[in-house]
């Protein structure tokens, strides 16, 4: 039996699954996986193939897609992968670490955390953002040559959230007027999502909700705090322009009080009403019968815990696949909400991170040392992590 699991069975312990989110570079971490780990032959092969499969509905022709999703090429030949700017477009990152962070899940099933198993000691699962579409999967419980089948059904509904997501924001590049003012204000690689540092949340939406007021900024164009990720870190979505506007009004006071202000590499200002024209286009798609999801809440095996209010999925009445494209790419993030069993839950001797990077189970330490627990956070993407993970 794999060492997390011996530990978790014999000091009669749960263990409790999350997943990041967006904002972290994938592809050194997947290519680790495809060229390291030949236990995911049969992996790769039917992502690979489920990738070409893609390509009439998904052409070069769209904006979102220029320079394709040529996974294998860009692991096999490094040099021939687009650049940053592109990998980090929603239509593509959102899919891409989604097959990330499912590669470690999907591994340490095959070495010695069979599904069963692990399900049978998780407390419950989460996901920061995107993430909570893994936790999803994972929590469907699929094993075997199940497994592949159910994938390539839900990669498909994955593809098309994401593809929707960022069909409500399709301006790739930044005008240069707004990136003149960044540069002026001392702010590298302005987008539509910005991490604000050093401000409590009282803090933060008082001057959001001033910088929308005073600045006239309305509609499409207001500024949202929208994750909610520690204390003293959040995130603010909006137009690029409209966040130069609040950054310059507050410039001053950040400077003075030493608060942070940094651009998130993403193309879309995921968690926020300027998001909310997404969903009728995904829903028309659903219907229309252009990929399926036939899943329902009551057929997670365990708790999967809302990243908006903290609540256990399997006892919400709105579909599955509304609280999924919802939670991911309208409502806010509450970090503490999605997490929150870890601070109640006293039969939880381990938190289980799948990536991509340690940001997430940075976010969590963030969530936790401030209430004085202790509790190993613990990353499959970090190789410090994984002897506590797989050694006897």
């Amino acid at each position: 039996m794999a060492k997390l699991l011996h530990d978790a069975k014999a000091n009669n312990k749960k263990i409790f699954l999350q997943f990041g989110g967006q904002g972290a570079p994938y592809l050194k971490e997947i290519t680790k996986l495809y060229k390291e780990e030949p236990l995911l032959k049969e992996y790769f092969e039917t992502v690979f193939s489920l990738l070409s499969e893609f390509e009439s509905s998904f052409p070069k022709s769209d904006s979102r897609y220029t320079f394709g999703y040529d996974l294998k090429s860009w692991m096999e030949s490094p040099e021939s992968a687009p650049s940053e700017d592109y990998l980090i477009r929603g239509s593509v990152s959102v899919p891409m670490i989604f097959l990330t962070q499912l590669g470690h899940y999907h591994l340490m099933n095959l070495k010695g955390y069979s599904t069963s198993l692990l399900l049978s000691l998780t407390s419950g699962i989460t996901g920061h953002s995107q993430g909570i579409l893994a936790a999803t999967f994972a929590s469907l419980g699929f094993e075997g040559k199940e497994f592949y089948s159910q994938l390539k059904d839900y990669f498909r509904f994955v593809f098309y959230l994401a593809f929707h997501a960022q069909g409500a924001f399709l301006e790739f590049e930044i005008p240069a007027v707004v990136a003149e003012g960044n540069t002026a204000n001392g702010d590298k690689n302005p987008a539509p999502m910005v991490a604000v540092i050093g401000y409590n949340k009282e803090e933060l939406e008082d001057r959001v909700n001033r910088a929308n007021k005073d600045l006239g900024l309305t509609g499409t164009e207001m500024v949202h705090v929208s994750l909610y990720n520690t204390p003293d870190s959040m995130i603010v979505s909006g137009h690029p322009a409209s966040l130069l506007k609040f950054r310059s009004k507050f410039k001053a006071e950040m400077d003075e009080s030493k608060k942070k202000f940094v651009y998130l590499r993403t193309t879309a200002p995921f968690h926020c009403p300027a998001m909310e024209n997404s969903w009728p286009g995904f829903l028309k798609d659903f219907n229309d019968g252009k990929f399926l999801f036939n899943y329902k809440a009551s057929d997670l095996k365990v708790p999967v815990y809302s990243i908006f209010d903290g609540d256990d999925i399997r006892k919400k009445s709105v579909p599955l696949i509304e609280v999924l494209y919802k939670d991911i790419v309208i409502r806010p993030l509450y970090w503490d909400k999605a997490v929150g069993s870890l601070f109640t839950d006293t039969s939880i001797g381990y938190c289980l991170d799948f990536g991509p990077s340690v940001v997430s189970s940075k976010l969590t330490g963030g969530q936790l040392t401030p209430r004085g627990i202790t509790l190993p956070v613990l990353c499959l993407a970090n190789p410090k992590d994984l002897k506590q993970i797989y050694e006897a």
